[in-house]
This record gives structure tokens, sequence and C-alpha cells, in this order.
């Protein structure tokens, strides 16, 4: 952690860039991760940042499975007004399901979206999400919006 923070964010995405094609072809070949048609194009086409990539198969490895609802192709383009979502830069991810259960009803104390969002928030501060948005806010880059009822969203 300590040489991670010595080299900076700069120093490790640009090492990670490097294994981007590696770490993409094995995430479209993981079993665990499940990738909407769309999704598996945006990877192939290069189109999603290595830290999404990182996070999904960090999920996959942690609980067993995940659902990719949304990366950058049938995102809409707006957050909000005038606001450009992190997908449309290939910088956001939508979960809709963590080990075999969805995230829609299942976002309690205790529940999986709370041991994902848990575990996201655990990765090194170097590649850590600016927003990790469900039903659940756990302070830092987590907190709760209405509309994240059925996904987790992580955007870097």
């Amino acid at each position: 952690a300590r040489y991670n923070r010595v080299i900076g964010l700069q120093a490790l995405v640009k090492g990670l860039e490097a294994a981007k094609p590696r770490l993409t072809e094995q995430l479209l070949n993981d079993p665990r991760a499940s990738i909407y048609g769309g999704g598996r194009d945006d990877l192939e086409q290069g189109r999603i940042d290595i830290r999404t990539i990182i996070t999904i198969s960090y999920l996959a490895e942690s609980f067993g499975e995940v659902t990719v609802s949304s990366l950058f192709s049938g995102h809409r383009k707006y957050a909000r007004p005038g606001v450009v979502s992190a997908h449309m830069y290939g910088h956001a991810v939508d979960i809709s399901s963590v080990g075999k259960t969805p995230v829609a009803g299942h976002q309690q104390p205790g529940s999986i979206t709370e041991k994902a969002v848990r575990s996201i928030l655990m990765l090194p501060v170097e590649i850590q999400p600016r927003q990790v948005i469900s039903l659940i806010g756990m302070g830092g880059p987590s907190f709760p919006m209405s509309d994240h009822y059925d996904h987790i969203h992580v955007g870097f």
C-alpha cells in the first residue's frame, strides 16, 4: 500500500493499462461474469477503463458471480441535466447482481449489496471509485440515490 501511494495513481494506471488486453480477455472468458452483449462489445472495442475492468473481475472473484447491466453501450448520455455520465467515457459500471443475488430487493443492512459496497470501498486507494451508488450510504464515495434500487453504480 505504501509503495502504491508513493508511485501514485498515474503510474499505477499506466502499469495496469499495459495489462489491459490480457485482463479484458480474462474477464470476457470468466464464466462468473455475466455481461450483456453491448457491454461485451464495449470491452472488446477497448472502450472501458482498466479500473472498471478490474472492479468487475474483483467482484466476480470476491463473490463468485457478478452481473453487469450497463457499461458504455445502452446507457443514457447524461447522468442528470448538463452532466455527462461517466459511462460515456468507459469510467463506470452498473452491477445488477452479486453472488447470484439480485441487487433489487437486497439492499438492507447485512445484505449482499452492503457486502459488495463494503468490498468495493476496500479497493486500494489508488483505484478507489469516485462514486459507489446504491440505496446504501457507507461514507466516502458511497452514497444512496433512490433510482439505484436495482443496481450498484461504480464510477471513476
